[in-house]
């Protein structure tokens, strides 16, 4: 066997450990969840009360360390966390995604992302989760494909 090797049959032989490979390119890490039922799309920062966890990154949190995974996850659950690559993630509700567009943690709602034209010279610019990779219409937690860059 030689060159290319499916997603599947790569996460066939890895397994599903403590990191790995999400198909939209993302890698996860895994982390004890301390959001409360996990909601995909969340940004989060490292939890303050409990060791290897994660919480909602408050609005305006300039600590975002990934993005949740997967929805439906308990609270006090493992649960993946995509760190690096590309991830959905939740736009604040209402709010469109374009294509190219910084985007950062909202500083309205927490977990949420906003968008922006320009890439912030203030100290917005510590917000940073990443830029976005395709446009979507604005709504009611609406995901939309980012490759993350924290600051």
């Amino acid at each position: 066997m030689s060159g290319i090797v499916s997603y599947d049959l790569f996460v066939e032989r890895i397994g599903s450990g403590a990191i790995g490979f999400t198909p939209e390119g993302g890698i996860y890490g895994s982390f004890i969840n301390n959001t409360g039922t996990s909601l995909k799309g969340t940004v989060v920062a490292i939890s303050s009360s409990l060791p290897n966890a994660v919480d909602i990154a408050p609005a305006g949190s300039v600590t975002p360390v990934g993005i949740i995974y997967e929805s439906g996850i308990p609270n006090g659950s493992p649960v993946k966390i995509v760190i690096y690559g590309k991830a959905e993630v939740l736009l604040e509700n209402s709010q469109a995604s374009s294509l190219g567009y910084w985007c950062g943690v909202s500083t309205t709602q927490a977990g949420r992302m906003i968008q922006l034209s320009t890439v912030p010279i203030t100290e917005q610019l510590n917000n940073r989760i990443g830029y976005s990779l395709q446009s979507v219409s604005g709504g009611t937690d609406v995901l939309s494909l980012v490759q993350l860059h924290f600051a």
